[in-house]
């Protein structure tokens, strides 16, 4: 009976939870409209209406949601993981949207991170803040590296934010393997999505020059990461 009401609750929480991010995300499109050009509000909004991908985006929140609550059994960890799944979900929807990274979003995750871990688990704080600064470290030498070499941006400072974040919840010990899923998700489904999209006319070199979204990868690669540690398979949880 505890679970079924786990369950139900759950749903219900992941569903309110992606009726506030598609509301953000609504938002900062709109926003954009404004500051940019209208050829810009059109592609998003086209994009926006696509319902089955909304309709795909609260089944996995709701279904995810409510799998941690039958897990966690509402225990504070509950509430740690929603902050860092609502983050990353709204960071990879709005950035597979424009190709920019919501730094509000960012900032308020951090923030709520450090108020949970002052609370709950102060021993942490030393050891989120360095994944923080590694994470965000790494990211911003390896863009700065290739920008020096290539003459071309290739990351831009909002992934380095991105992967900042996730280290405040995986530690400086797990940023290795989000890279490492992320890149080989980021190869895998980014070329099928460039292979899919590729005009008939269009040659590799041109296509590969083709933006692809990478905060979605390091959003991926941050989740699995981080509830494999939670789980005890990588054996780099934290211990709360």
């Amino acid at each position: 009976m505890f679970e079924i009401t786990s369950l139900a609750g759950g749903a219900v929480i992941g569903a309110g939870i992606t009726w506030i991010l598609e509301r953000w995300v609504a938002l900062f499109l709109k926003q954009l409209a404004v500051e940019h050009s209208s050829e810009f509000a059109q592609t998003t909004s086209a994009n926006n209406s696509n319902i089955f991908a909304r309709l795909g985006i609260y089944a996995a929140m709701s279904i995810g949601t409510a799998v941690l609550c039958v897990w966690r059994q509402w225990s504070p960890e509950l509430l740690n993981d929603l902050i860092l799944v609502s983050a990353l979900v709204g960071i990879a929807w709005i950035d597979r949207k424009t190709l920019l990274i919501e730094g509000r979003m960012v900032a308020l995750a951090l923030l709520l991170r450090l108020l949970w871990l002052s609370y709950f688990a102060p021993h942490q704080i030393l050891n989120s803040l360095t994944g923080l600064l590694a994470g965000a470290g790494i990211l911003y030498l390896i863009g700065f590296l290739y920008e020096t070499f290539r003459h071309r941006q290739g990351l831009g400072e909002g992934d380095a934010a991105v992967l900042g974040l996730i280290g405040m919840w995986v530690g400086w010990q797990g940023l290795g393997s989000v890279l490492l899923i992320s890149a080989l998700s980021g190869i895998l489904i980014g070329g099928i999505s460039l292979l899919r999209q590729r005009q008939s006319n269009q040659n590799i070199p041109e296509l590969l020059q083709t933006q692809i979204p990478f905060a979605p990868f390091l959003c991926i690669g941050g989740l699995l990461v981080y509830f494999l540690q939670e789980s005890g398979f990588l054996g780099i949880g934290f211990g709360f």
